[in-house]
């Protein structure tokens, strides 16, 4: 009830972000489902499709800085209308291309589109509540948007078997999986809709130089803040985007019970989000962060070495509610503690060194299960996901 009150109090623009984020959530959910069946389905080698789910996240790392800026001046909201614009219309285009270099370039532009959202979301949700409410709409906002990506998990994972009934697809074809990402465009196309009726949202004063230049005083607290997002990001970007391709390839499941999997375990941090901002008032921020996050290791070592499907599930579910609980936790932490004429500045560096992980992880996981397999290239990179994980939480 405590919790339910909190979520009744949100100002009209808070309810209009929480439904850009539902949309948002439902269609990157298929995209992450269904990116690295693209790639294979277009012929792409294993190093190449490690290379294809780097290319975004080095386009918002060469991005997110000088977006940040250009957040600060327009307006968070205006920002976050292009950059959905932008990624959702890449992803729509995505779905019908096969030329390498077009694949690469629409997938650097929903790179630069989702650069621009991640920039401003921050900002943009510690603007719209005061500090009672702050936390609680940052929980609401990640919870709103995994529950959104249950529904798009098992809509995604039923679509190309529905494709099949109706135009006699089939359902690991290239051409459902073409449909199914066009779909999932259209989405988060439509999630610019509710952030076209909010109001403009910006920095009463704007930050001093240039777009790339940050004051060495504002650079040390981001270091101090951003310190263990380093080996975490990069230990979740050796495997967290090749996790479809490891339980489908290990356990050959179908694409309805991919989709189901990851229904529940968007479901689950869902609910957990809701709850941590409970937790972190009993405890403290800091504290709640790292009990969770502590939690999840013994399930990383099931997820990546039990040959049970039910268990591995199971611990994939778990493993996701329980690390990314925090997510929340942290981010309304980071607004507290950073300015708020650098805060779009933060997000940016935030998103900068997780990306970084993500570029770094995904393509040395491709090239290693290019080399030594697909089971010995998982279990070594089980074990550098485990040990950076680890050192981040420690």
């Amino acid at each position: 009830m405590h919790v339910l009150r909190r979520l009744g109090a949100f100002a009209r623009d808070s309810r209009l972000i929480l439904v850009a984020s539902f949309l948002w959530g439902m269609g990157f959910s298929v995209i992450f489902l269904y990116l690295n069946f693209l790639y294979q389905g277009l012929g792409f080698t294993d190093a190449f499709v490690g290379f294809g789910n780097a290319v975004p996240q080095a386009a918002l790392i060469l991005f997110a800085l000088p977006l940040a800026r250009v957040a600060d001046r327009i307006g968070f909201t205006r920002a976050m209308r292009y950059g959905i614009t932008l990624a959702g219309a890449a992803l729509c285009a995505l779905a019908f291309v096969e030329h390498t270099a077009l694949v690469l370039a629409l997938v650097a532009l929903w790179g630069v589109g989702g650069a621009a959202t991640q920039t401003a979301i921050n900002p943009l949700l510690a603007a719209l509540e005061s500090d009672h409410n702050r936390t609680y709409l940052f929980s609401a906002s990640f919870a709103v948007s995994l529950a959104a990506g249950t529904l798009g998990n098992w809509l995604g994972g039923l679509l190309p078997h529905a494709l099949e009934s109706i135009w006699g697809l089939d359902p690991k074809g290239l051409e459902a999986i073409q449909w199914t990402v066009f779909g999932a465009g259209a989405v988060i196309l439509a999630a610019a809709v509710p952030v076209l009726r909010m109001h403009n949202h910006r920095v009463v004063e704007l930050p001093e130089g240039h777009f790339w230049q940050i004051p060495r005083d504002v650079r040390r607290l981001f270091l101090r803040i951003l310190a263990a997002n380093i080996p975490i990001g990069l230990g979740a970007g050796l495997i967290i985007p090749f996790l479809n391709i490891f339980v489908e390839g290990r356990f050959e499941v179908s694409f309805s019970t991919l989709g189901a999997l990851f229904a529940w375990s968007q479901l689950g941090m869902a609910a957990a989000m809701m709850l941590q901002p409970w937790i972190a008032e009993r405890i403290g921020k800091v504290s709640s962060m790292v009990l969770v996050q502590s939690l999840s290791i013994p399930f990383i070592i099931v997820l990546g070495f039990s040959r049970s499907f039910v268990l591995v599930a199971i611990a994939l579910v778990i493993r996701s509610l329980l690390m990314n609980a925090a997510n929340p936790i942290y981010a309304a932490f980071a607004m507290e503690q950073v300015p708020e004429r650098w805060r779009a500045s933060f997000s940016a560096m935030q998103a900068i060194t997780w990306s970084a992980g993500w570029i770094v992880g995904p393509a040395f996981s491709g090239w290693l299960r290019g080399r030594i397999g697909f089971d010995a290239g998982f279990n070594v990179e089980f074990i550098l996901m485990i040990g950076l994980y680890l050192i981040g939480i420690g």
